[in-house]
């Protein structure tokens, strides 16, 4: 049995989730969360397929609330329940993440106490929507411009999260898609360990992104400048009262400067 619990939300999901669920459980995954994140009656029998599923628990979102409040309501839920295993991966219900890729970043993920797991996707520019290529790459490198770390694949749905961290990640803003982004500005903002794990690529040929190009852009990149703003902020008290300190430690040498 596997040493943590994977997390799905789940908005207009493929009509296979329920099988790919069912072929986690069999490899050994302990529990998968599901969050119903406000689907239409069209969903209802995909759901009650995945309720049946015995290792499986699905909570239900009365209203389409967003992917960042569907993985908090996941945490709290992981956080009551199952708090004595070593964390949570997340993954996508658009079935974007290959089963071999969820288990080989929760293989990573059991090797850390704390930190995170990033599945980060090998790109393919021939088969990768060109959205998808010039968005991920442009938030890449702006992200490594104000924070000073290159993460290749930002937009990555598929994480593990030890549940160390967890609890700071219910603090977080966002119920979209700024949300990820904010976890990423929080990890390296506290220097938190964060490893980098190769997976592949996979588009769907009928695949229907909730990431809207405008709307949730503009959230990332206000997300990306309050970050800076903040870290910079955080770094001048850190600053000012290591000063104060050192001024208490020369004071008591008869150096007070």
């Amino acid at each position: 049995m596997k040493d943590y619990v994977v997390v799905i939300p789940a908005y207009e999901p493929n009509q296979q989730l329920d099988i790919y669920i069912a072929r986690l459980l069999f490899e050994g995954v302990a529990h998968v969360i599901v969050i119903d994140d406000g689907n239409d009656a069209m969903f209802d029998e995909l759901f009650k397929k995945i309720s049946s599923i015995d290792g499986c628990t699905v909570l239900h979102h009365e209203m389409n609330r967003g992917k960042g409040a569907g993985l908090k309501t996941a945490i709290r839920f992981y956080l009551d329940h199952f708090s004595t295993m070593k964390g949570i991966v997340t993954a996508d219900a658009d079935l974007q993440h290959l089963a071999k890729d969820v288990l080989n970043v929760g293989k990573h993920l059991k090797k850390l106490d704390e930190g995170f797991v990033l599945g980060s996707r090998v790109y393919d520019a021939k088969n990768m929507p060109l959205r998808s290529l010039i968005g991920n790459t442009v938030t890449s490198r702006f992200f490594q411009l104000l924070f000073g770390l290159y993460i290749r694949d930002t937009q990555t749905g598929l994480r593990g999260i030890t549940t160390q961290e967890l609890p700071e990640m219910l603090n977080l803003f966002g119920d979209h898609f700024e949300y990820e982004m904010n976890m990423l500005i929080y990890m390296v903002s506290h220097n938190k360990r964060i490893v980098q794990v190769d997976i592949d690529a996979v588009y769907q040929e009928v695949h229907v992104s909730h990431y809207g190009t405008f709307k949730d852009s503009i959230r990332i990149v206000q997300q990306l400048l309050k970050g800076i703003s903040s870290r910079r902020a955080t770094k001048a008290i850190s600053d000012k009262n290591s000063k104060i300190e050192e001024n208490i430690q020369n004071k008591k040498k008869g150096e007070f400067i």
